[in-house]
């Protein structure tokens, strides 16, 4: 719309012709700086500004199919640790319900009509402080550093301090992970790791290195004056940063080659492991798949999981992981 016929609309909506165009245009200029107005192309007057919606603004208008969606999001949400999430986003949630409500030919409750869930155990999540979440927000919105109290595992229950730049949010396994780059630490007297220690992501991998920390082992969040930039051209997807939340071993993608029966098999080919992968038929009741992907903590536990219908054939590192791990529990049983 030109800004003649948005002033227009504005003087009509608010039944008010004081209102003067050089206020409609100056309000609109301020808008384009918080991106809810852009400027359109030229339309047919070349005379005139042209204005379109930015991509801060939005519809809050959903159809009943839409709602549904949205509570099964609000479901799967809740029970994969987002409850406190979800309670900060009742309004929406509500909403939802309203649209499917009174769109519906009958009178139904809806948390007896959505669910989502899993077939594996779920464990329940780890409890963090939600003001501490909120602090990690604002302060990667804000592009701030934060000072970290901290819980370290295998640490004899000492607390250490992070000073660090809050980089990204992982939501997995019910817990929430924060990947950060820490520029120090600071360990109690005589509780200072050895060189060398193993650490992962139960603390900071140690001063000037990513890691990835669990935020129900804040103890306590701090805003830092220091100004810690981010690593250069950081991703939370890439493979430095996932290393540490999803624990990848190697450095690169496998390539894995299982032989299948037949309920992994019919398993596999409707929910694939990959985009890339190939199956083929193995004497009457196997079939060979092979695939690449990267050889993380989850393949391992899908591996072990279905031991009783997958054999690793490739790579010899993951086929002795699984034969070995599977010996290890045998001989747990052994005296049954």
């Amino acid at each position: 719309m030109s800004t003649a016929q948005l002033h227009k609309e504005l003087c009509q909506w608010f039944d008010d012709q004081s209102l003067t165009v050089k206020t409609t245009l100056r309000d609109l200029e301020a808008l384009t700086v918080s991106e809810l107005v852009a400027k359109g192309e030229d339309g047919p007057d070349k005379k005139s500004n042209y204005w379109k919606s930015g991509r801060g603004s939005f519809d809050l208008t959903l159809s009943p199919t839409e709602a549904m969606t949205l509570a099964a999001i609000f479901d799967h949400a809740e029970r994969f640790g987002f409850k406190p999430h979800t309670e900060q986003l009742v309004e929406l949630r509500e909403h939802a319900t309203t649209e499917m409500t009174k769109r519906s030919a009958r009178t139904l409750a809806w948390t007896k009509r959505i669910t989502t869930g899993t077939r594996f155990t779920l464990l329940g999540p780890g409890k963090y402080d939600p003001a501490h979440l909120t602090s990690i927000q604002e302060a990667i919105l804000a592009d701030a550093s934060l000072e970290v109290t901290y819980l370290p595992r295998d640490a004899d229950g000492v607390e250490c301090i992070y000073l660090l730049k809050p980089l990204a949010l992982s939501y997995q396994d019910s817990n929430v992970y924060l990947s950060a780059y820490v520029l120090e630490e600071r360990w109690p007297q005589g509780h200072l790791p050895a060189p060398g220690t193993h650490r992962g992501k139960y603390s900071s991998n140690g001063p000037n290195t990513l890691c990835a920390l669990m935020l129900h082992r804040m103890e306590e969040v701090k805003a830092s004056w220091l100004e810690i930039p981010d690593p250069d051209n950081y991703d939370v997807n890439s493979l430095e940063a996932q290393k540490h939340l999803m624990t990848i071993h190697g450095d690169g993608p496998i390539q894995l080659k299982l032989r299948l029966g037949p309920n992994l098999q019919n398993r596999l080919t409707e929910n694939p492991l990959t985009e890339d992968q190939v199956v083929v038929r193995y004497g009457d009741d196997k079939w060979d798949l092979s695939c690449n992907l990267y050889d993380t903590q989850g393949l391992r536990l899908f591996l072990l999981s279905n031991a009783r219908d997958i054999e690793v054939l490739e790579p010899p590192l993951i086929r002795a992981h699984v034969r070995d791990t599977l010996r290890r529990a045998v001989s747990v049983y052994a005296g049954d």
